[in-house]
């Protein structure tokens, strides 16, 4: 006989008998290597993609990251050609409406152009505004800043305090508390 028994030949795994609990053991391992194997290629690889997607592709939601030097009306303000215009959503009367703007550093708005009066009468809405117009009797209507107003649109009524609605300038007398406009350079 060419291989005897205890022969170094076919190795020692030939000469090792098992016993019931190594072939269990050895399954056991199989098996968790297996369920290993598995969490790695089903769950785990797929998640780590989608979280990497999710770091890398901007969101729907999330704002443009803004060069703040090309920020020109700060926070509420809208901006309109080369002014800054703030809306009030409260109401007060003519004198603590301009109160409000001068500590904002701007006026009651100054209205310079057609297009900006177009604006801002659609812009209003249904709601009167008071805007930076007034005048004492018998003088020229003045706007906060001290320029006269060159009359280029009509103002209606006969009061000495100018306010903005969808249907034009009109004037009343300053006591009614109503929504305002402030206006200001760009920055």
């Amino acid at each position: 006989m060419l291989l005897e028994q205890g022969s170094d030949v076919l190795g020692p795994e030939i000469r090792h008998a098992w016993t019931p609990d190594q072939i269990q053991n050895r399954a056991h391992k199989s098996k968790c290597n297996w369920v290993t194997y598995a969490l790695i290629v089903f769950i785990i690889i797929p998640i780590s993609f989608i979280i990497i997607v999710i770091m890398v592709a901007p969101s729907r939601n999330s704002q443009t990251i803004i060069n703040p030097q090309t920020i020109k009306c700060p926070g509420k303000w809208i901006e309109v050609r080369s002014k800054c215009f703030y809306f009030s959503d409260g109401t007060r009367n003519w004198t603590a409406s301009k109160t409000f703007c001068r500590s904002q550093r701007s006026e009651l708005a100054q209205i310079d152009t057609r297009q900006d009066l177009e604006f801002l009468k659609k812009y209003t809405g249904t709601f009167m505004h008071w805007i930076g117009l007034s005048r004492k009797e018998g003088e020229p209507w003045t706007w906060t800043n001290g320029k006269i107003f060159n009359s280029w649109f009509e103002i209606s009524g006969n009061g000495y305090f100018a306010f903005l609605s969808a249907d034009g300038v009109n004037s009343s007398r300053g006591f009614d508390d109503m929504k305002w406009i402030c206006s200001k350079p760009q920055i």
